[in-house]
């Protein structure tokens, strides 16, 4: 399980108290929401209707004042060819057949934005055992606004917000950055909804995704995970969204501690999201002192954005500063082995947690972002080199 003792520092970025000398704070996850406790049942087992699967229950679910909602259903099962459906109040809809994804009868459904949905089952001339729900996440994040309702955190943030939404930049295009994720997860510590960055990465094993220990680390946090792939504006100016594309958790793989060890952590998805938004490659190639980067990121569980420049007029390029570095020696977070890190002055904030740190050409990750609010104020990632080195096969790594 994560150090907690981590929550004071992570408070103390929020409210934007900075902490002397070398001393850093983890990039949080931010939180998205809390669950409760909720029930609702079809009767076991579950009316039989006709061959074209009409409704033959539905349930709806209500959290007053909630910006989403996810809904964790046990005991599902379904007879063959019946499926049940979400409604959610803007038109989504997402389907679950059989015993739900995980083929266990658990899960978390994807999110439906607003405080209201409403579950309907399709049966047919089978009987089936139907679901229960147990628990409901009352999301408190916005769900389609253009901008979170929380700004950065100071530390974190530089002088001006030098970061665009992906679509405002032609090089690179808006596609290279298709294998990153807004990941939305249950913690296991404190049952809360967070929101937190990934990617997909080649490996041993299939559709692998990459992002920070501070952010997951077992396989239940896993199970509840939802990856939202193509989460960002269509064009620069005005404020229509991509189709986004939802994959349920897979497998945890592994995971290193962020105290003591590098922060990261590898787990699958389900489905091949790798077949349809590709793969970033990591690399065992170093940056260097004054090395031009890209730091594609979901500030603050927002919309994607690229931080390509340093400063709002887009006049500076981000550049990494230091190499090999030991930032928060000695104080409570202690995070990474010694000379892990380098830092940059491009710009986060919480969510950004995860988020690969690329070359100029932006064709390998030479890091993973995690920690704001170093000297000079700047932020951090972990050497890529050595999260390669740690990983084994699990992550398969460029040379160049």
């Amino acid at each position: 399980m994560r150090q907690w003792l981590l929550k004071g520092i992570i408070l103390a970025a929020v409210l934007g108290l900075g902490l002397a000398g070398s001393q850093a704070f983890a990039q949080r996850a931010v939180l998205a929401g809390d669950t409760r406790p909720y029930f609702a049942s079809t009767p076991h087992p579950y009316p039989v209707g006709s061959d074209n699967r009409p409704v033959v229950w539905s349930d709806t679910i209500k959290s007053p004042g909630a910006t989403f909602l996810r809904i964790h259903f046990v005991n599902f099962d379904l007879a063959p060819g019946d499926f049940l459906t979400i409604h959610g109040s803007k038109g989504e809809v997402h389907r679950y057949e059989g015993k739900g994804p995980r083929g266990n009868g658990e899960f978390w459904s994807f999110s439906t934005d607003g405080d209201t949905a409403t579950v309907r089952l399709h049966g047919g001339k089978s009987i089936g055992n139907g679901y229960t729900i147990d628990r409901i996440g009352h999301g408190t994040l916005p769900t389609d606004d253009l901008q979170t309702t929380s700004g950065p955190a100071p530390e974190v943030v530089c002088g001006t917000d030098g970061r665009k939404d992906v679509a405002c930049y032609t090089t690179p295009p808006k596609s290279t950055w298709n294998p990153i994720a807004r990941l939305l997860f249950v913690n296991d510590d404190d049952g809360f909804q967070y929101v937190c960055t990934g990617s997909l990465v080649p490996g041993s094993n299939a559709n692998t995704l990459i992002t920070n220990n501070h952010c997951i680390d077992t396989q239940s946090e896993t199970s509840s995970l939802q990856a939202r792939f193509n989460y960002q504006k269509k064009n620069c100016s005005g404020n229509q969204l991509e189709t986004a594309s939802n994959y349920n958790g897979g497998t945890f793989l592994k995971t290193s501690a962020i105290v003591g060890g590098l922060d990261y952590t590898l787990v699958t998805l389900q489905g091949n999201p790798a077949g349809t938004w590709g793969m970033l490659t990591p690399t065992t190639l170093e940056p260097s002192a004054g090395s031009l980067m890209h730091f594609p990121q979901h500030p603050g569980g927002g919309l994607k954005k690229l931080g390509r420049f340093e400063n709002k007029q887009q006049t500076i390029r981000c550049t990494v500063i230091t190499v090999h570095q030991t930032f928060c020696t000695g104080c409570p977070c202690n995070p990474t082995l010694a000379n892990s890190q380098f830092n940059y002055g491009c710009d986060s904030e919480g969510g950004s947690s995860g988020s690969p740190i690329l070359t100029n050409a932006a064709n390998r990750v030479w890091g993973l972002h995690h920690l704001g609010g170093i000297t000079s104020c700047s932020n951090s990632a972990t050497h890529m080199s050595l999260i390669c080195a740690d990983a084994g096969a699990l992550l398969t790594c460029a040379a160049n």
